[in-house]
């Protein structure tokens, strides 16, 4: 999975565990990660206005409940105009949802590389969500139509002799029907806080996110099927796939 979904996924969760339980949270900072801030909202005061940036998150955790934060969400599109620009840094349009009551506001991160220490620094920085929809955001579990896609581009990754990738879409398969064989612990990633269907879930989806650069899905696969002539094949379960795999997360992490 994309390393940007997977923290901020990390971090709904955390915090939705934390809400649920009435505990203070618990987050595990990625082995990446350099810096994470939080950049809040400018606060009116009676001489003016006070702004505030937490720099980490629990304490933009701890604040965000000082606040009134009574549920928070994790938000994406499941669709993108261009695949190719999810092997870049600050594409995935993802955002932290916080609902305060009648007030939402919403957390955007911008992710800068260290060259120094080869690592990233996170700021995270909040808006108002103006005329947000008077319901919260609600997800459906997509794991059946998730397997029909793992199903058929598997299927489609042997006809352009895309072996490894076919091997992917069946490890995400295999997750999906039960296995624990986690992609990302190979890489000592820690897994979210989720209950074990949402985690069997959010786990496929990491595995079958193969949308990236080099050597990703969006790489050699598509000139593999114009050469075979079925290159709209591939676009159309690509977005699928890309689709399925957004709705896994969303639910995963959000509906428990």
């Amino acid at each position: 999975m994309n390393g940007q979904i997977y923290q901020i996924c990390c971090i709904a969760a955390a915090a939705k565990k934390a809400l649920k339980d009435k505990s203070s949270l618990s987050y595990a900072p990625l082995k990446y990660e350099n810096r994470i801030e939080f950049q809040f909202l400018p606060e009116k005061r009676l001489f003016g206005t006070k702004t505030h940036k937490a720099e980490d998150v629990t304490i933009w955790y701890d604040y965000c409940l000082k606040k009134g934060l009574r549920d928070i969400k994790y938000l994406a599109p499941v669709a993108v105009k261009d695949r190719a620009i999810l092997g870049f840094s600050n594409t995935t349009e993802s955002s932290l949802v916080c609902f305060y009551g009648k007030k939402v506001t919403y957390f955007t991160a911008q992710w800068e590389f260290d060259s120094v220490q080869k690592m990233w620094n996170i700021l995270y920085t909040e808006q108002e969500w103006k005329d947000a929809p008077s319901g919260k955001p609600h997800f459906e579990n997509n794991a059946e139509t998730f397997k029909d896609v793992l199903i058929k581009i598997k299927d489609f990754a042997y006809r352009i002799d895309c072996n490894d990738f076919a091997i992917v879409f069946q490890k995400a398969l295999d997750i999906l029907s039960g296995s624990s064989d986690y992609t990302d612990t190979e890489y000592n990633l820690p897994l979210p806080e989720i209950p074990e269907e949402n985690l069997h879930l959010f786990k496929a989806a990491s595995t079958a996110d193969v949308f990236g650069a080099m050597g990703s899905w969006n790489d050699s696969p598509p000139y593999m099927a114009i050469e075979k002539g079925i290159y709209n094949e591939y676009e159309s379960l690509s977005d699928e796939l890309l689709k399925q795999v957004r709705l896994a997360t969303l639910y995963a992490i959000n509906q428990w």
